[in-house]
């Protein structure tokens, strides 16, 4: 264990908050009797770390931690679904303090959740996405209420476990990223369920279709994570005049798909807006 990680809470233990365990875990972060979970379903962590069915039961886990190690003071996770914040934060006010909180609640100013944790947190906003699972994750950092830049290194830390990119911006984007990145992966989904579709349409048998199609998306994002060229350099390299994929690119010209995707984001971020006021 590195001698320069704290202590760590994790309240929540869904998809994301999963992830981030998992991905502490292989990096070698923290060692599992550094972490605590607050989680009903214990069997779900069982062995990863300490386990409490509340989050009370583990922030006073991690006072514990806390006096038994090299006197750093614990970080809290918050990985709760936005609307399960007011239940998770209820009795949590004096033993949060000024703690450092790191809140991947979509839609969430860091004020409110300051606010419903007794008002000392220094809150540090996270937007992972859900590539994190499998280690591929891109993740917005944001420094919120009552926090420093200082504050958001561990933060830096436990991301970069569960993905190659993770972006410093102002809170005021992580709306927009939530809904380009967050959301994101939803879109290249869409587009897969179409194709498939489209390829059973054609006379695949369902096994082939998605092979194919699978096969399809994974190498072209391969070559453009690694590549120089930009999306619509690629595409044009695709695209011979007169050819195949020029029939469908004009179809899909024709019926301003491309619009309606800049559209679809927009409208994505404005709902994480319109979340983060309820």
């Amino acid at each position: 264990m590195p001698h320069n990680a704290p202590p760590l809470a994790i309240i929540g233990f869904g998809n994301m908050g999963s992830a981030i365990v998992r991905g502490v875990l292989a990096t070698g972060l923290l060692t599992p009797d550094r972490m605590v979970i607050a989680e009903p379903d214990g069997a779900k962590c069982a062995g990863l770390a300490r386990v409490h069915a509340t989050a009370l039961g583990a922030l006073k886990a991690l006072h514990e931690l806390e006096s038994t190690g090299d006197g750093q003071q614990g970080q809290i996770l918050l990985a709760v679904k936005p609307q399960k914040l007011a239940i998770a934060a209820e009795g949590l006010e004096e033993v949060v303090g000024d703690r450092i909180v790191i809140s991947i609640l979509a839609g969430t100013p860091s004020s409110k959740v300051r606010e419903m944790l007794g008002g000392r947190a220094r809150v540090v906003r996270a937007m992972p996405n859900l590539p994190a699972s499998v280690g591929q994750g891109a993740t917005a950092l944001a420094i919120g209420e009552g926090a420093t830049v200082a504050d958001r290194a561990f933060a830096r830390r436990l991301f970069t476990g569960i993905g190659p990119l993770v972006l410093d911006v102002e809170e005021k984007m992580m709306d927009a990223f939530t809904a380009l990145a967050g959301s994101g992966p939803a879109y290249l989904f869409y587009l897969a369920e179409s194709m498939t579709h489209a390829a059973k349409a054609m006379g695949f048998s369902p096994e082939h279709a998605t092979a194919a199609v699978r096969q399809t998306l994974v190498g072209a994002a391969a070559m453009l994570a690694h590549g120089a060229k930009s999306p619509a350099e690629l595409r044009a390299a695709v695209t011979s005049k007169g050819g195949t994929t020029a029939a469908a690119m004009t179809v899909l010209d024709e019926h301003h798909v491309a619009q309606h995707i800049e559209s679809a984001v927009m409208a994505a971020r404005t709902r994480s807006e319109e979340l983060g006021k309820l």
